[in-house]
């Protein structure tokens, strides 16, 4: 590389000129030079026109290094000679040399830069060409499966960059080899020749190419610790794959940087970020449709409970659990019921809850019982029977396992990890079943006496308060603010500019400019609190460093603490000014109660994602299937629906689509909801029986309630097909969604824009389009 990684970037995009700057280049060392600079970019300002003069004198300083394409590219690469340097190219490849050898008039930068750019071209002509030949062939009934609580083992994105490393393996041994390809979370190494070494091993790499290209102390002569986690030997070579094993923060943002600085001029792993995107905007959509309550539990305290999460749809479920305007979903979860749900060896315990309310005497009375406490009761019949007839009947798919939240993302600084996350032990889900699901009693059985029920009364009110957080809060701001005006100077790029403080709040600040002055987003300032200097000995209030988040009229700026020594210093100092002088300033409060940041309990919340998910796009009036997602840990679905898939990343719903089953359950409701114009949702018990015919084929039969003669009939087929274990019983639930929310991925398709813009807008439409969402539950073992 030649020199540090650059910072132009953020405020001059060059590749949006590079037709421009090419006309330029021709008259670099001519005298009028600066007269065909104003010329080509009249009416850019002064300091733009200087940063194209730099990036000229760049691109025409002489480069050495050698263009290798054999390992990156599908046509052949043949030797060439250019001076005393070999390249290997294509056919393409050395045209376009020999066009920027005479642009340039040698061996430059530019002209190295424009035959990767060449390359890149190539390849997206041909990996679109790819598509289109895959097209061809499609399985209507196979979808891809989108890993929506699954994090992808890929934890960053790869840029496609040869340099020289050194490999110091375990037993002192030192490898020469090259990286094929970097993220901030491993590389990819090449070696010379296939040697096999010691599996899971950690070694050191030591980055000698770019250590010599940046002098940078983050990785100058540093050894960098990974872990050998893959070997292989591949088309191109043998390959070692790394995971960064290393606590470097430095290094991790020089490896940051420079990605970010060379995107443009490496190959980037766009397909990784396009993936990315549609998970993301498709988690959003699916966790704001869901009807499943997730709730989270420490099976050690007195009070298991510790909280829950809340949508639009499925606080319902919680409204369904209040009486006498008390919550009533902790007596569900009590510490005997609780222990007696985990007394089993199954890791994923599913079982059926009932609850109705009892009105006598105008006072309410819920009472709730699980599947296994009416059986050792022998009061499941009393219990349907009389319940079907009192207010507020409902029948819950309860599940229960074990869970630690361990934060996998990369959070802002700010994002600080709850307190409360640390006592969960499991998370539970509850969801209503509104179907007419036969359920297991004796129809000669006794009613009984009701009073034998009142052993399932909740008897008691909640102790305490059990939070319940918004999974999309209208309030998004994370802690209170104070209104105070103060002066501060700002350190923006060696220049310094007067502002006053608005508001500030322990970790951001709301700014007012004393002069106009542009300051791009997320750029980094350095500020100077004067005044309050003033009043402090304690903190040394100067060069503290912010980042801004947004920008208003009238020169207002947010922004938000930016390293962690600032936020401390910050924290400490706003925390006991306010407590030390709570009269003097005014408080701007929370719109509601204050609750872990957004992105930490979506998180949390993908441990409810154990459903099956189809995602129902509509085109032109036609509704296809066109996703779906069944997390690996929910076996019986992803067997199901993984019949006749050529890999576990694909899911077929033939389950749902044999004898027609869609024209009842999807085509025909949607048609009849586009009538209506009115958003819906539709519950049905589904009775798929599996069998192989005589060619030792699976055959797969699905039928709804009304396809069987009488309740009897139905009950048969059930009880025969279950023993015979060919049969599955699905509660499946259709809903429409709200469009998923493009805005939410920007970050990720402006940098599909850059690379690859047919990828940008096949993710618009594949979204867009996406309307309802189909939710698939295994009832199998709760039935009968």
């Amino acid at each position: 590389m030649h020199g540090p990684p650059s910072e132009i970037a953020i405020f001059m995009n060059f590749k949006d000129y590079q037709p421009q700057i090419n006309a330029l280049i021709p008259y670099r060392n001519k005298p009028d030079f600066n007269s065909m600079l104003d010329k080509i970019f009249f009416g850019e300002s002064q300091s733009d026109k200087f940063l194209v003069k730099m990036e000229v004198n760049r691109l025409v300083k002489p480069c050495t290094r050698i263009i290798d394409l054999r390992e990156k590219v599908i046509d052949k690469a043949e030797q060439y000679e250019h001076l005393d340097i070999t390249h290997y190219l294509t056919v393409s490849a050395n045209k376009a040399l020999k066009a920027a050898l005479k642009l340039y008039g040698g061996y430059t930068i530019g002209v190295y830069e424009h035959v990767l750019n060449h390359v890149q071209k190539v390849k997206q002509i041909q990996n679109e060409k790819a598509l289109q030949a895959n097209v061809l062939e499609v399985n209507e009934n196979i979808t891809e499966n989108i890993e929506l609580n699954n994090h992808r083992r890929q934890a960053a994105a790869r840029m496609f960059f040869v340099s020289k490393v050194n490999i110091v393996l375990a037993n002192g041994d030192v490898l020469a080899a090259a990286t094929s390809n970097i993220s901030v979370t491993g590389i990819k190494v090449k070696l010379p020749e296939q040697e096999q070494h010691l599996a899971d091993q950690l070694v050191q790499v030591i980055f000698t190419g770019l250590s010599n290209d940046y002098k940078d102390k983050a990785i100058s002569n540093k050894k960098i610790n990974y872990r050998l986690v893959k070997q292989q030997q591949e088309r191109t070579g043998f390959y070692l794959y790394l995971n960064i094993e290393d606590d470097k923060p430095d290094f991790v943002k020089f490896i940051q940087g420079f990605i970010r600085s060379n995107q443009h001029k490496y190959k980037l792993d766009v397909l990784y970020y396009f993936r990315v995107a549609r998970e993301k905007a498709l988690k959003n959509s699916t966790l704001n449709a869901l009807n499943t309550l997730p709730i989270f539990l420490n099976a050690e305290a007195n009070k298991p409970i510790l909280f829950m999460l809340r949508n639009a749809v499925n606080k319902e479920v919680l409204n369904q659990w209040r009486c006498n305007n008390s919550n009533q979903l902790p007596f569900l979860f009590s510490t005997a019921r609780l222990a007696a749900l985990l007394n089993t060896t199954d890791t994923l315990i599913t079982t059926t809850v009932y609850s109705f309310t009892y009105i006598k005497d105008g006072e309410e009375y819920l009472l709730s019982a699980t599947e296994q406490e009416l059986q050792a009761q022998g009061l499941k019949h009393l219990f349907i029977e009389y319940g079907r007839n009192q207010t507020n009947w409902h029948c819950y798919h309860l599940t229960l396992q074990p869970y630690t939240y361990q934060a996998v993302k990369n959070y802002q600084l700010t994002d600080v990890r709850p307190k409360i996350f640390s006592g969960i032990s499991h998370v539970a889900t509850l969801t209503e079943i509104a179907t007419d699901e036969i359920i297991s009693v004796n129809p000669k059985a006794d009613k009984g006496n009701p009073n034998l029920l009142n052993r399932f009364v909740h008897k008691e009110t909640e102790q305490g308060f059990t939070p319940t957080y918004d999974l999309f809060p209208d309030e998004l701001r994370k802690e209170e603010r104070y209104s105070y005006t103060s002066n501060i100077a700002l350190n923006i790029a060696g220049q310094t500019f007067t502002a006053k403080v608005i508001d500030f709040s322990g970790s951001g600040l709301k700014i007012a400019l004393a002069a106009p002055k542009a300051i791009a987003k997320r750029s980094l300032i350095k500020i100077d609190f004067t005044d309050l200097q003033k009043v402090t000995k304690q903190h040394t209030l100067t060069n503290i460093e912010y980042r801004v988040v947004s920008s208003s009229a009238k020169h207002l700026y947010h922004l938000q603490i930016a390293s962690s020594e600032s936020y401390k210093t910050m924290k400490q100092f706003f925390t006991l000014l306010v407590k030390s002088n709570p009269a003097h300033f005014k408080e701007i409060p929370l719109k509601s109660h204050k609750q872990p940041v957004t992105p930490r309990l979506h998180e949390a919340a993908e441990a409810a994602l154990h459903p099956a998910f189809f995602y129902v796009a509509i085109t032109n009036g036609k509704p296809t299937i066109s996703f779906s997602s069944i997390t690996e840990s929910s076996r019986s679905l992803k067997q199901l629906f993984n019949f006749d898939c050529k890999s576990a990343n694909q899911n077929n719903h033939i389950a749902l689509s044999n004898n027609k089953l869609l024209d009842r359950i999807l085509f025909t409701p949607l048609r009849e909801s586009t009538i209506s114009n009115t958003p819906f949702t539709i519950e049905r018990s589904i009775y798929v029986k599996k069998v192989k015919d005589d060619n030792n084929k699976w055959k797969i039969e699905s039928y709804l309630d009304e396809d069987f003669e009488s309740e009897f009939a139905k009950r048969e087929f059930i009880v025969e097909h279950k023993k015979l274990k060919q049969l599955q019983i699905l509660h499946y639930r259709l809903s429409t969604i709200d469009v998923p929310n493009l805005t939410l991925i920007k970050s990720e398709m402006d940098i599909i824009s850059c690379h690859a813009i047919h990828l940008t807008k096949r993710l618009e439409e594949e979204l867009l389009n996406i309307k309802v969402m189909l939710q698939v539950i295994d009832r199998t073992e709760q039935v009968l």
